[in-house]
């Protein structure tokens, strides 16, 4: 039996009015609308706005007047990301007072919110390789957005902290070419790894001062820039890495074999359903263009195993199963990314049509007409 919303709790409108003072009355209704319906219809196969707005019996549920809100009003996305963050941040920071948890994690990730093969209208939606679906034939993408977020665990509260909107080179040329004829600012690119280190620097003044951090990310993002970055803020980084990253003058696929005299450490990781055991070695040395000693280890699931896993942190103190452990609280935001890719979570997000208030910043046309 489909639930029904006849009237906003208490609760909801006590969390979500106060971030959203910038919005007029009635589109603090569609907001409360929206989410209101998001947080009680958990069953529903397609969370769009046309389904949404079926479950709401208040008088101002509409769903075309809930998409005019999402593509045409002029609030921005920027001061309410910045708003829930900064809400977010303030009680993180009380945390530690009351629990005494002194470790707390950020994981930097991307994920694609999926979108039908159909939907042409959005700027931000485009095909996508989709490395997670599995498929017999190769070269084959989703049609979606592509966005990266911060997610922060601290003991057991975890929440997703900041996000941003990413467009491909391509995708920022395109835009611009109609945005050029017609005299209307233009997009600059931005990598992910930029919007990551630009989450990260607005996260680091509010976090809680006695704790200590660790930023957690995979290959895609590993990096001299993003290390340095890190490592000037006072932080640690874990990440997954390529067999050709070197250290100590050596790629990292070289150094099983060099290291055939230290004894295996076999590293037990548990999921929901089984426990597999790994054989470790690892090793300490310098990165290329990184001031501090790393340690570096290689993962096998087996003695023959000709594909290994390898694993950079800056922290040189840490064992390699502490190391492990700590890197495998990465696998939280993934279960953030199942619930908010679910389809019309972020659908307001990708449609809106002033893509610079999400990510991206707007440059000079003449510095843009020298890169695009």
């Amino acid at each position: 039996m489909p639930v029904w919303i006849v009237a906003h709790s208490e609760s909801l409108c006590n969390f979500l009015l106060p971030l959203l003072v910038e919005l007029t009355g009635p589109q603090q209704r569609h907001a409360l609308n929206v989410v209101a319906a998001l947080l009680a219809c958990t069953r529903l196969k397609h969370r769009t706005l046309a389904a949404l707005t079926r479950v709401l019996r208040v008088p101002h549920a509409d769903q075309f007047a809930c998409a005019d809100f999402f593509r045409c009003s002029s609030w921005s996305a920027a001061q309410v990301q910045q708003a829930l963050m900064h809400f977010l941040l303030q009680a993180v920071v009380r945390i530690p007072q009351v629990t005494g948890w002194r470790l707390l994690f950020l994981s930097v990730d991307d994920a694609l919110a999926p979108k039908d093969v159909a939907t042409t209208a959005l700027e931000a939606v485009t095909f996508h390789h989709d490395h997670v679906e599995q498929r017999q034939q190769k070269k084959q993408y989703t049609n979606a957005s592509r966005y990266v977020t911060v997610h922060l665990q601290l003991g057991r509260v975890q929440l997703a902290l900041a996000w941003r909107l990413y467009l491909s080179r391509k995708q920022v040329q395109r835009l611009n070419r109609p945005r050029r004829a017609a005299g209307q600012p233009l997009l600059t690119y931005h990598s992910l790894v930029e919007l990551g280190a630009e989450m990260l620097a607005d996260i680091a003044p509010h976090l809680p001062t006695a704790c200590r951090v660790y930023v957690l990310f995979d290959s895609w993002y590993d990096g001299r820039h993003l290390e340095r970055f890190i490592q000037s803020h006072g932080w640690h980084w874990i990440c997954a890495t390529k067999s050709n990253r070197v250290v100590r003058n050596r790629p990292l696929c070289q150094w099983w074999t060099h290291l055939g005299q230290q004894r295996i450490t076999p590293v037990v990781v548990r999921s929901a359903t089984r426990s597999r055991t790994y054989a470790t070695r690892r090793v300490v040395g310098r990165l290329r263009h990184y001031p501090e000693p790393v340690v570096a280890i290689i993962s096998k699931r087996a003695w023959r195993d000709t594909h290994p896993a390898y694993f950079l942190c800056s922290d040189t103190t840490l064992s390699v199963r502490t190391l492990l452990k700590y890197y495998g609280y990465r696998w939280q935001a993934e279960i953030v990314y199942m619930q908010m890719t679910k389809p019309g979570l972020f659908a307001g997000l990708a449609g809106r049509d002033h893509i610079s208030d999400l990510n991206l910043v707007i440059r000079d046309n003449d510095a843009v007409d020298q890169q695009c």
